[in-house]
């Protein structure tokens, strides 16, 4: 009896320890868990001080071996704890390989959150104004990416960058890259190469026009997408209004039809790639087949990048009979006409108020 009733006491003694044992774990895990859910560097007065690690989450990487990083990082303090998170909340299948700035102030939830968004995007914006010759356009990307314009020129030269458009399929002249580098706000990679640059600002014009194409026939007038691209560029060079740009690929349109000379300033400027307020009668007697004073008809290639409100000006061209057009107005409105005489007098009085010199 006495050896019965000792066992007895032993056993429940035994299971007593063993229910501490298991209640005192639970509550320690429960504590761990609350902890290891934000930051784990504590200061002397008991505030967390707060830094961003950098983060790489290799490519295939298990749930274990993604919280042994953020463990060895310092982002969390168990690696345990946050792998037992991410089996709980069936994630850890699922986030994302790739380079992170993450804090350590956060919580398992934010973390995970993170991670199961990817890596953000490393992009810097650059601007290509619409209006630029394509030495213009080629020193604008250069004073915004630091690649040196020479080189982007040789990336086009080179056929290293792709054109369906390219003047005459023949890439090996500059000049044939006229108005193909589409004017427009880009997100670029931080590790484009300047010919990915290009690539994507040629593939943005195509896309633009394939675009427009499968809604707009090519006005009949014109014969291919080229002479399409060349009115808009003089549209693009003619135009401050967006309501005179339709009327000015009029004029264009009647003077082609007429066939009249162009008489376009801005393709004398092109042929004397010089930028200025005024054409002289000096510079009208430049050899160059985009002078628009000695010859008819549109010049070979653009004359600079276009918009697609450019582009939309002309395949939107009204019928109208003016042949000509000019600037009466400081704040860029146009006026046009179909007769010389006030043509002449319209001249005369924007002399007179200061429009034009």
């Amino acid at each position: 009896m006495i050896s019965y009733y000792f066992r007895n006491r032993l056993l429940i003694a035994v299971l007593f320890t063993i229910l501490a044992i298991v209640i005192a774990t639970s509550f320690a895990s429960k504590i761990a868990t609350s902890i290891d859910r934000t930051a784990n560097i504590i200061t002397s007065d008991n505030q967390v001080e707060e830094f961003i690690a950098i983060v790489n989450i290799p490519q295939g990487s298990s749930a274990a071996e993604i919280s042994s990083i953020l463990s060895s990082e310092g982002i969390i303090s168990s690696s345990l704890a946050f792998e037992l998170y991410l089996r709980n909340e069936n994630l850890s299948d699922k986030l994302r390989a790739g380079e992170y700035e993450i804090s350590n102030k956060l919580e398992f939830e934010e973390i995970s959150s993170i991670l199961l968004k990817g890596p953000p995007l490393k992009t810097y914006t650059i601007t290509i104004p619409e209006g630029l010759w394509i030495s213009e356009t080629l020193e604008s990307i250069s004073s915004q990416t630091g690649y040196d314009s020479d080189l982007l020129a040789n990336s086009l030269l080179s056929g290293n960058v792709n054109s369906k458009y390219v003047y005459l399929g023949d890439f090996t002249k500059l000049q044939h890259w006229e108005g193909l580098l589409y004017p427009n706000t880009y997100q670029i990679a931080l590790d484009a190469s300047g010919e990915d640059i290009l690539q994507i600002l040629v593939n943005e014009l195509e896309t633009v026009v394939d675009t427009l194409l499968s809604e707009y026939q090519l006005p009949s007038w014109l014969k291919s997408t080229n002479e399409l691209f060349t009115v808009a560029s003089l549209v693009e060079a003619e135009s401050k209004l967006q309501e005179d740009r339709p009327l000015v690929s009029s004029v264009i349109k009647n003077r082609l039809y007429d066939d009249m000379l162009l008489q376009i300033d801005a393709m004398v400027l092109y042929a004397l790639q010089e930028r200025k307020s005024q054409v002289l009668l000096v510079d009208l007697q430049v050899d160059s087949i985009y002078n628009s004073y000695k010859y008819t008809g549109l010049p070979p290639t653009p004359i600079s990048g276009f918009g697609e409100r450019s582009i939309m000006a002309v395949l939107e061209t009204p019928e109208t009979d003016f042949i000509y057009y000019l600037l009466t107005d400081k704040n860029g409105k146009m006026s046009f006409t179909n007769d010389y005489s006030d043509f002449i007098n319209m001249k005369n009085k924007a002399k007179e108020e200061g429009v034009i010199p």
